[in-house]
This record gives structure tokens, sequence and C-alpha cells, in this order.
């Protein structure tokens, strides 16, 4: 089933109060951004991941390639370890300047997740305002550049594909000038609404027999 628009917009409007309050502290200490894993790990369960077949692990180290590397949403099967990984990250402001540097280093995650655990789920979620709302800053933010951006590595529908894709990604494009805050509607294939139910399907489809 698509997801739950109340609670998305009711956990876009507790993440502006957390910014507007705090926008420098709320960010370093995730407490901004923490509002949408819970939110991520609630639209999971309703899409059918349930605990005890797994564990949901918020900010877990997960192994890649090369390094250690910490993901915000992870789904652990004790046995067959990662089976569905969720990064999720938001931009607030200085969108111009960091997005590139961002885009590249999730690029990266990417492969050396895939490399180490080809037949996971990944998946990312990136958030970015209309406008920056944080104070004194006066930013518009080139939405259409960054949904080119994303288009590009999203829809890994085979987990023999090409590793730099992730196998589902949203993006959320946020008006926070609005009471409350306003989805902006994205591309079908970067679109949130059945992010989460094509997420257990694509495990579904990849489990053995």
């Amino acid at each position: 089933m698509p997801i739950q628009r109340l609670e998305l917009t009711d956990c876009l409007r507790r993440m502006k109060d957390i910014y507007l309050n705090a926008p420098v502290a709320s960010v370093r200490n995730q407490a901004f951004i923490n509002v949408l894993h819970d939110y991520c790990i609630s639209e999971l369960h309703t899409a059918g991941i349930v605990d005890g077949d797994f564990q949901i692990i918020k900010e877990a180290t997960i192994y890649g390639s090369h390094k250690p590397k910490d993901v915000d949403v992870a789904v652990i099967e004790n046995i067959n370890g990662p089976q569905i990984i969720i990064g999720i990250r938001s931009q607030m402001s200085s969108v111009a300047k960091n997005i590139l540097t961002y885009y590249e280093e999730i690029i990266g995650d990417c492969i050396s997740l895939h490399d180490r655990f080809p037949m996971a789920v990944l998946c990312y979620i990136y958030l970015l305002p209309k406008r920056s709302i944080k104070d004194g800053v006066n930013e518009s933010v080139n939405l259409e550049r960054a949904e080119r951006l994303f288009e590009r590595i999203a829809g890994r529908a085979d987990w023999r594909a090409p590793k730099d894709k992730y196998e589902h990604f949203a993006f959320l494009k946020v008006d926070f000038e609005k009471d409350p805050p306003m989805l902006i509607d994205t591309l079908p294939l970067l679109s949130i609404d059945n992010f989460f139910d094509d997420i257990v399907k694509t495990y579904n489809d990849r489990k053995p027999l």
C-alpha cells in the first residue's frame, strides 16, 4: 500500500519545528534527521518487515568492501546478514556548494556495499528544501538539477547489474515555507509513494525459492 501521507506530513512538520528551533545544533546532533529515520522504520513495518524475523537497526555499522560504513537504517537477518539498507540525507542550506561532493560519496557507498552484499536491497532517501529556511540565508535550490542527478543512480532491478545504482531512491522535495510543509511532486522513479512497498517486493523477489 502507498505510504501514509498524513504521517509523512507530520514528520516533515516536526522536522521543520526542530530545525527552526536550532538550525545548526539539530543537524549536528541528528535530532532533525532522526525524525525521518523513525518514520522510515514505521513505514517498513507497515510494508511487512516484522520485528522478530529481522533486526531493524538505526545507525548500524556495516562492513563494505574496504571499510566499515555507518548506515542510517538496516534490516538484518541473524544468519544471512544485511538484507535491506537505507541511507538518509538532508541538506537544508549550502546545497549548490556541497551536493556534488555528497553525490559522489553516496555512489561510492553504493558500490562498496554492493561489492560485499550483492543481493542486498540498497536504497536511499534524499531530502532537499525548495528554499532554505535557515535564518539569514537566502537560497533557492535547483531541485531539477538534483532530480537529474538522482535519476542516474536509481532503479537497479537486477542484483547482477552494475553496482553504482541503488535499487530504490526517493527524492523528497519539500516546501518548508508552507504550513504544514508540502511535498513537491518528483519523477515516478524517485517518488516515495510506493518506495517501501517496492523495497519489500525487491527483497522478496531475491529470496531463494
